[in-house]
C-alpha cells in the first residue's frame, strides 16, 4: 500500500512537472529536455559500462550530449540560417568527437573503439530525442519572436501517457497473447492494441478541444495518424530500453523517481517516439 501511495504520489508530481516545463516557456523546455538528457545519459553509461567509467568521463560525456540537446533546441526556436553559424555551433561538439577517439590512444581499455561507440550511441539513443522535442514544440516554425504554442508536443505526451495506462490495463485484464516473452514477458498484443485504441479515441478528443481553442494545425487524419505513429514507436521504445537492461541484467535503470525507477524508465518510450513524430509533423509540414 505503501509502495503504491509513492508511486501515485510521485506519478502526479512528474506529470505537473513535465506540463509545466512544456507549456511555460521555451526555456523551461530547454531545462526539461536538457535533465532528462543528462539523467538518463548518467543511467545509461553506468549501466552500459558497468559503473566502471571514471567520474570525469561521465562528466564530459553527459556534457556533450546536453549540447546537442541545448544546439538542437536553438535550431528549433531560432533557426540559424548562415552557414557559418551552423558549423560554429557544431563545432565545440565535432572537436569533442575527434578528441573522444584520440584519446582511445591513450586508452588502458582491450576496446576503445567500442567504448567510443557506445558513448556516441547514447548521444543518438537519449540526447538528439530529446532535442528534437523542441523541434515538436516549435511546429510550424515559431521563432523567439512568435507567440510560444508548443501543443503538438503537449498532445506528444498526452498521447504516450494514454497509451502506457491504457495498455497497462487492458494487458493486465485482457491479455493473452504475449507481444516479445524474450524481452518483455509481461507485455501482451491486447495491452498494445487496447492503447492504442485508448490512444486515438484521445487524439479525437485533442483534436475538438484544440479546435475550440482556435488552433487547428492538423486535421482529424492528421491526429490520428500522430496517434498511430507515436504509439507504435513507443512501444518499440520501451523494448528497446527493455533489451537493454535484459542484456545488462538490470531491473530498473535508476532510482531518481520513487516507485517509478529510473529516468530512462520514464522517458523510454520517447527516444523512439520523438523521432518519428518529428519525421511525421516534418512530412505534414512541407507537403
Amino acid at each position: 500500500m505503501k509502495n503504491l501511495v509513492t508511486r501515485t504520489v510521485t506519478g502526479i508530481l512528474f506529470i505537473v512537472v513535465v506540463v509545466w516545463c512544456i507549456i511555460n516557456n521555451p526555456v523551461s523546455l530547454w531545462a526539461l529536455s536538457s535533465v532528462i538528457t543528462g539523467v538518463a545519459l548518467f543511467e545509461f553509461y553506468k549501466i552500459i559500462f558497468e559503473g566502471k567509467l571514471p567520474a570525469v568521463q561521465y562528466a564530459a560525456h553527459i556534457a556533450a550530449g546536453i549540447y546537442v540537446t541545448t544546439v538542437l533546441w536553438l535550431f528549433a526556436f531560432n533557426p540559424l540560417n548562415a552557414e557559418w553559424s551552423v558549423a560554429l555551433s557544431l563545432s565545440p561538439y565535432i572537436i569533442y568527437v575527434c578528441l573522444l577517439f584520440i584519446s582511445g590512444l591513450y586508452s588502458r581499455s582491450q576496446s576503445p573503439f567500442a567504448d567510443n561507440a557506445k558513448v556516441l550511441a547514447g548521444h543518438m539513443y537519449i540526447a538528439v530525442p530529446c532535442g528534437l522535442l523542441s523541434y515538436i514544440a516549435a511546429y510550424p516554425g515559431l521563432s523567439f519572436i512568435m507567440p510560444y504554442a508548443p501543443y503538438i508536443l503537449l498532445a506528444f505526451f498526452i498521447l504516450i501517457w494514454i497509451y502506457d495506462t491504457g495498455a497497462y490495463v487492458t494487458g493486465s485484464t485482457l491479455g493473452k497473447h504475449k507481444l516479445f516473452v524474450r524481452i518483455s514477458p509481461k507485455k501482451s498484443w491486447e495491452g498494445v492494441f487496447g492503447g492504442m485504441f485508448f490512444s486515438l479515441a484521445a487524439s479525437v478528443g485533442i483534436y475538438y478541444w484544440y479546435g475550440a481553442m482556435g488552433y487547428r494545425v492538423l486535421s482529424l487524419g492528421e491526429w490520428l495518424g500522430l496517434a498511430l505513429i507515436v504509439t507504435i514507436a513507443a512501444t518499440f521504445g520501451d523494448l528497446t530500453e527493455s533489451l537493454l537492461k535484459r542484456n545488462y541484467g538490470v531491473k530498473d535503470s535508476g532510482k531518481i523517481l520513487p516507485g517509478h525507477g529510473g529516468m530512462m524508465d520514464r522517458f523510454d518510450s520517447i527516444f523512439i517516439a520523438a523521432p518519428a513524430a518529428f519525421i511525421y509533423i516534418t512530412l505534414i509540414e512541407i507537403m
